[in-house]
């Protein structure tokens, strides 16, 4: 699994991506009251990374080999911990400047993967070879659009920041993202693995 794992993910993006996303929350904690929407962008950009690693461009060939979808996705979603410890890392070292919701912040980086990751893995198994390159490429400015934007804030409440908005009601929205995601990837894996 190591050196298909050396050699299958885009290592340069995720590294790239890993430090797009400290940059992202670099500035959100200097300066929080402007640069909120920027969060938004750096979910995006965790999301865009996970699935983008889930491409498969010799997918005609590595499709007839005898390793199956589910071992592929696994060794693929080392990005994941990658990304997701520069996510924890800014939330930790800009704790003081921001929102005090902790665990709310790394619930949505988990939703952001478990969606990304569902995605992909459903559609790979269904023979999309890259499947995750389209992903990225609607899920950050979708992300960074509904930050900035903050439509029906009232009603769905996706990336909170005053105190005085709704943070149980966003809290479980991302919860339902996050199962929701988790559910769906089983699903596709279970569905692999019969075909299998």
């Amino acid at each position: 699994m190591i050196r298909y794992l050396v050699q299958a993910v885009p290592w340069r993006l995720t590294i790239a991506a890993t430090g797009i996303i400290v940059g992202l929350m670099t500035l959100v904690a200097r300066w929080p009251a402007i640069m909120w929407p920027l969060q938004g962008t750096a979910l995006g950009v965790i999301a865009g990374v996970t699935a983008w690693a889930s491409d498969e461009p010799a997918a005609q060939v590595v499709d007839t080999l005898p390793r199956p979808l589910w071992w592929r996705i696994t060794a693929r979603a080392a990005v994941v911990p990658l990304v997701l410890g520069a996510w924890i890392a800014c939330l930790l070292a800009a704790r003081s400047r921001l929102p005090d919701h902790f665990w709310f912040f790394v619930l949505q980086a988990a939703g952001m993967v478990g969606l990304a990751l569902a995605v992909t893995t459903w559609r790979r198994g269904r023979g999309v070879a890259e499947p995750g390159r389209p992903f990225a490429a609607i899920v950050v400015p979708t992300a960074t659009a509904v930050a900035l934007i903050r439509p029906f804030t009232r009603q769905l409440p996706v990336f909170p920041v005053w105190p005085s908005e709704d943070w149980h009601t966003s809290r479980t929205v991302w919860a339902a993202v996050t199962t929701g995601s988790f559910v769906i990837l089983a699903a596709a894996l279970i569905r692999s693995l019969r075909k299998a």
